[in-house]
């Protein structure tokens, strides 16, 4: 019997709300997640190369398949399977999970992943996950690129004096040339190749069975979002998910960097942006469609 069945594959670029949207799956009753993203499985086969980065084209061997299956059914875990259970959703998970993890850990576990070095690795991951649905979720460069600056400065110590010292989020190809630019074009760099490879290696690997997110319009209609997301999924209702979408405004997750704001981006990094727009308003124009015009 296969350990997994039907896995959904979060795709996207770091700081794109990749956490979020997450941490929402993986609150649903049936979902099996990592506490962590998966790096460690991934890189034990698949390691940083100094040319092509993470990106990873070919097909998983057997043994390699046969071990990452098994590292994901073994590390999940299901965090909220006893909040549909009325006589245990109100004693505290610390009582209740460790014993309902070893209860319900059955195969095919239904596991929910997202690591956004995934974005480079969609040809694999097709491969190794033959029946997976993934969700491709893009958020504005303006607004990622942004994040990943203060995210890059905070992990670096170095504040707004930054200076290249180790890379940080993922690393697609080309990223040796890229460790002696200005940070603002590492940034670009990162969500243009991250979003650019993975709608290309979905539309020619994955046609059919990926969902297009944008997250802007997640924020702003989320129980309509998240119902065509849970449907698309093939996810069971269940009350206890559906009370964590109507939450999602207080649900905001953030790993070094601030809470998200409106037009954050021109406050704290605007004149930097304006100056490398040219480089991602192409794909905006691919993956939003052209700028509206302003009403008059």
């Amino acid at each position: 019997m296969a350990l997994l069945d039907t896995p959904i594959i979060i795709i996207g670029c770091n700081r794109s709300g990749t956490t979020l949207l997450f941490n929402n799956l993986a609150a649903h009753p049936v979902a099996w997640s990592l506490p962590i993203e998966s790096q460690e499985i991934f890189h034990r086969h698949y390691p940083v190369d100094a040319e092509r980065g993470e990106r990873v084209i070919e097909p998983p061997t057997a043994e390699v398949a046969r071990d990452i299956h098994a590292y994901f059914y073994r590390t999940a875990s299901n965090r909220e399977c006893f909040k549909e259970t009325p006589l245990l959703r109100h004693v505290s998970p610390r009582l209740v999970r460790p014993w309902m993890q070893d209860a319900t850990r059955r195969p095919p576990l239904r596991l929910v992943e997202k690591t956004p070095a995934n974005s480079l690795r969609i040809p694999m991951l097709a491969r190794l996950f033959p029946d997976a649905k993934f969700l491709f979720l893009i958020r504005r460069g303006e607004d990622v690129v942004s994040s990943l600056m203060e995210g890059w400065k905070n992990w670096s110590g170095t504040g707004a004096a930054w200076r290249y010292a180790k890379w940080h989020y993922l690393t697609p190809p080309g990223w040796q040339e890229m460790r002696n630019r200005p940070l603002h074009e590492i940034c670009a760099f990162q969500w243009v190749e991250a979003n650019r490879t993975a709608w290309e290696d979905l539309n020619t690997h994955c046609a059919g069975r990926f969902m297009l997110i944008r997250h802007e319009e997640a924020m702003a209609a989320p129980i309509r979002s998240y119902e065509a997301i849970r449907a698309y999924c093939n996810l069971p209702q269940a009350e206890h998910f559906t009370n964590i979408v109507r939450q999602i405004g207080d649900r905001v997750f953030t790993t070094g960097g601030s809470r998200p704001r409106k037009e954050k981006w021109r406050e704290m990094h605007g004149t930097e942006i304006e100056s490398i727009r040219h480089l991602f308003e192409p794909l905006h124009r691919q993956l939003y469609g052209p700028p509206r015009v302003p009403d008059h």
